[in-house]
């Protein structure tokens, strides 16, 4: 066989960059022999190659993935970007498995508690949201998603992220697809009143008025329910106060004041949905 010749590149490589061997056949690189821009340079086939060297499967097995999510609980690996940033990655190598999804809600619902700032950068939004719009029928993973998305959305930055990426809509259906399911219910109503501090027309618009008014006749006695419910009739009366007008909201803010006498939290919300009402 005719011994393989030295290449001649057709360039010079670009500054800080090298001549490098990769498993196809020699290219422009970064030093460390990867390939630059994604282009090879294949030498003249006057002999024997070396074999091709097979590339590794993209993503991560399902035990890693497993694992990193795993991770989420670990107080060594916590306080971490990274850990929340692979976490988010194990849940985009395996949408449509189910323990996967599932497992990756919780600990996301887990982490948001501490560290809410880390899961929103790492995509923790969006990869949510696709586990809900992926298994809609199961209750459980529904209610880690609505409680991670009200906790994300503590914040400017949170709300304009989980709304942009189809929020309102995945906690919407979640709250209507499981009507007796009471945490799904809660934490639904907590979500959207916090999402609609950005987008009270895109709440209103897919009936988030209607289902936190429902969810509050559902659980009267609930006073962080009663909470969020007269945060919601504020911020939408802000908006457009014929609508809230026109379904009784102002109603259903004076219940909860008379039924929560004691509550400083609806007392104060509730005067204060009351007091941007307008006067006839």
């Amino acid at each position: 066989a005719l011994a393989h010749p030295s290449p001649r590149p057709r360039r010079r490589p670009r500054s800080g960059c090298v001549l490098a061997w990769g498993g196809r056949g020699p290219c422009v690189g970064p030093l460390g022999g990867a390939r630059f821009g994604g282009r090879e340079r294949r030498p003249p086939r006057l002999g024997t190659m070396p074999p091709k060297k097979a590339r590794a499967p993209k993503g991560m097995p399902r035990e890693e993935a497993l694992r990193r999510i795993k991770d989420v609980e670990d107080t060594n690996y916590v306080g971490h970007p990274e850990t929340y940033t692979l976490a988010v990655k194990a849940m985009r190598t395996f949408p449509m498995d189910h323990e996967v999804q599932a497992k990756g809600c919780w600990a996301l619902a887990l982490g948001a508690v501490t560290h809410a700032r880390y899961i929103l950068h790492a995509g923790g939004a969006e990869a949510i949201i696709a586990a809900m719009v992926a298994f809609p029928q199961d209750e459980r993973l529904q209610a880690e998603g609505c409680e991670t998305l009200r906790i994300l959305a503590g914040k400017k930055e949170g709300q304009r992220i989980v709304v942009d990426a189809g929020g309102v809509q995945a906690v919407c259906i979640a709250a209507a697809m499981h009507g007796e399911d009471k945490r799904i219910q809660q934490e639904a109503t907590g979500a959207l009143t916090k999402l609609a501090a950005t987008d009270p027309e895109g709440v209103l618009g897919k009936g988030g008025l209607d289902n936190i008014l429902r969810i509050m006749e559902m659980f009267p006695k609930y006073s962080w329910v009663q909470v969020w419910g007269c945060q919601a009739m504020k911020i939408f009366t802000l908006h457009d106060h014929r609508r809230v007008e026109g379904v009784n909201g102002f109603e259903k803010v004076q219940d909860a004041i008379a039924a929560h006498k004691d509550c400083e939290a609806v007392q104060l919300w509730g005067k204060e949905a009351m007091m941007v009402k307008p006067v006839p």
